[in-house]
């Protein structure tokens, strides 16, 4: 299967959208006709490819539409019976990974949040144990918040944590 080319990506609604708006600012400097306009309207309307669009502003200076978002997919391969967008398995230099700390302190602030606040409302109702929401929630807060923390920037060179 060939590599698509920039030209062959399909569009959305919101740059069909855009060109005609563009084509309304050519119309009002006068650099279009009424009947050119609505020409170039009808053919951006039924536009599906960013070719399509483009074509439509060949002649004329800018402003042109915005079809940077119009662009190809990243490369994909299959990999373990799934697509993968990064073959490498590189990290990004900013992105956190898990380690055992963190998974262990989100484990901790999920249960305190499934079992913990529940317990209290049940304690508080019950019993008048209204202060165990205290422990409840810091330790609710303490472990979701450091959870982050604990996690560790991911080396950009081996892909590895």
């Amino acid at each position: 299967m060939g590599k698509a080319n920039d030209t062959d990506i399909r569009i959305s609604d919101a740059e069909r959208d855009e060109a005609v708006e563009t084509l309304g600012v050519h119309l009002s400097t006068g650099r279009l006709e009424l009947s050119e306009f609505e020409d170039r309207c009808g053919r951006a309307a039924a536009a599906r490819t960013r070719g399509e669009l483009e074509e439509l502003f060949t002649d004329l200076p800018a402003p042109h539409p915005d079809l940077s978002s119009a662009t190809p997919p990243a490369p994909l391969i299959q990999k373990a019976g799934q697509l993968v967008a990064n073959p490498t398995g590189a990290h990004k230099s900013n992105e956190l990974t898990e380690t055992d700390a963190s998974k262990a302190l989100e484990f901790v602030a999920g249960m305190m949040f499934i079992l913990g606040i529940p317990g209290a409302i049940l304690l508080t109702v019950f019993a008048g144990a209204w202060w165990v929401f205290i422990p409840v929630g810091i330790v609710l807060f303490v472990s979701a918040g450091t959870a982050d923390a604990a996690k560790k920037k991911a080396r950009p060179e081996t892909g590895q944590t």
